[in-house]
């Protein structure tokens, strides 16, 4: 989904994102949007897809001015072969163009990495998520909490608002009682516009403490009993965050530690 703000993530959903301690890039005037890759690698070709993305791609990423990128792969409960990669957008211009990697390499570069890719995984899929500041509790830094809960939420088409309201109406109940988290909403991509609430977690111990919903103690059930007619489906999963993937601003470009 997960920076200095929060994390960054996203799968089908997630989206993010940033266990890496940097603030979100904003990108489209004031928003924050981002891309996030669910990618399958084949089993038999992940150590050859994690060379080449660390070795030439976050390289060239990185010459591109891609100021960080959050790479998650299933905590625990999932695939063990899927990588979850979220980048900024600086905007969705960039698109014309290629993205970062058509702004710095020739097309035959950029044509010989894409092909690498294909060969060694099964399918990607691609979407734009937004994040959005207004509904989510922000947190200075999270760079020590690798483990993020990510709440998948399909709202009934027409009750987004209401969806929006019962958050923004509870965010000083979420704050009083230390609940941290940000919520992206998935904008393009397959399947339908899902919200993501992503909680970072310093351990998987912290999964039992239970979701955002706690922060209403024993009033929690009637708390969402307030959802009741706006929610189609609720699905969680746990995602950790990949360092040898993921890059930011302060570390050095992957291949030369």
């Amino acid at each position: 989904m997960l920076g200095a703000r929060t994390l960054v993530v996203l799968s089908v959903a997630v989206i993010v994102f940033q266990g890496s301690g940097i603030n979100l890039a904003r990108a489209q005037g004031n928003e924050s949007w981002m891309r996030v890759n669910i990618v399958q690698v084949k089993p038999e070709k992940i150590s050859d897809f994690i060379e080449l993305y660390r070795d030439e791609i976050n390289p060239a990423l990185q010459k591109a001015g891609v100021p960080w990128r959050s790479v998650w792969q299933a905590g625990e409960f999932g695939d063990t072969y899927q990588r979850i990669f979220v980048t900024p957008m600086e905007s969705f211009a960039e698109l014309d163009i290629g993205g970062p990697l058509g702004r710095v390499l020739r097309p035959n570069d950029r044509n010989r990495l894409l092909e690498e890719l294909r060969q060694s995984t099964n399918g990607r899929q691609s979407y734009a998520v937004l994040y959005r500041a207004d509904l989510s509790v922000e947190s200075d830094d999270v760079s020590r909490f690798p483990i993020a809960r990510v709440t998948n939420v399909q709202v009934v088409p027409g009750r987004g608002q209401a969806f929006e309201s019962f958050l923004r109406e509870n965010l000083d109940t979420f704050r009083a009682a230390g609940v941290v988290f940000g919520v992206y909403q998935r904008q393009f991509g397959p399947g339908p516009v899902v919200w993501q609430i992503v909680e970072n977690l310093e351990s998987y111990a912290e999964l039992a403490r239970g979701g955002i919903l706690r922060a209403f103690g024993g009033d929690s059930d009637r708390a969402m009993r307030r959802l009741d007619g706006v929610l189609v489906s609720i699905e969680r999963e746990v995602l950790q965050y990949d360092p040898d993937l993921s890059f930011t601003e302060l570390s050095d470009p992957p291949g030369q530690r």
